[in-house]
């Protein structure tokens, strides 16, 4: 059998040509990637800061008085603050109530939304109930701009319910209004 066997001599003799062919490869490697193109450029950051929206003053949402009927019934305040109803509810002229109106300010001509919740429950100081929905902005779509002097209107309105045969008293409720920049 033949076997073919390096002497211990000679693989000691190439043992430096590979130690040699070993250390070159990372200038090979690095000089590689020194001929590779590379481009750098500048990039601005920059930031604006505004004015935050505030909520200077507000009036309340007032119904007026009205007077209960045997049926359920409405009422509406628009939120220009015309009021009518409907249903087993009849208006009382001595007090017609008001819609809401909403003073802000912030940074001039930027753009806010108006989020307003879905029902507020009104109490008596007995504890009989009426429901005010549909809550709705004079705004288009509840959106609205502050004005060139930094400031802003709107009003809100609403429609209350209320039950046949409901519980004579004054009720109360409230209810947030959030604004955000568009």
């Amino acid at each position: 059998m033949n076997t073919i066997a390096t002497p211990l001599a000679q693989r000691r003799t190439n043992a430096p040509a590979w130690r040699a062919a070993l250390a070159a490869l990372p200038l090979v490697l690095a000089s590689a990637g020194a001929s590779a193109q590379s481009a750098a450029g500048d990039v601005t950051a920059s930031a604006t800061l505004v004015r935050s929206l505030q909520i200077l003053s507000t009036t309340g949402l007032s119904f007026g008085t009205m007077s209960p009927g045997a049926t359920q019934g409405t009422v509406v305040m628009n939120p220009s603050g015309a009021r009518t109803a409907s249903g087993g509810v009849t208006l009382v002229s001595a007090n017609t109530g008001s819609a809401s109106t909403v003073s802000l300010q912030g940074t001039p001509a930027m753009t806010y939304t108006v989020a307003l919740p879905q029902s507020v429950t009104l109490t008596s100081s007995g504890g009989a109930t009426m429901t005010l929905d549909s809550l709705t902005t004079n705004l288009a779509s509840n959106a609205g701009a502050i004005g060139s002097n930094g400031s802003g209107t709107f009003g809100i309105g609403g429609t209350l319910t209320v039950a046949g045969a409901q519980a004579v008293a004054e009720y109360s409720g409230v209810f947030q209004v959030t604004l955000g920049w568009n």
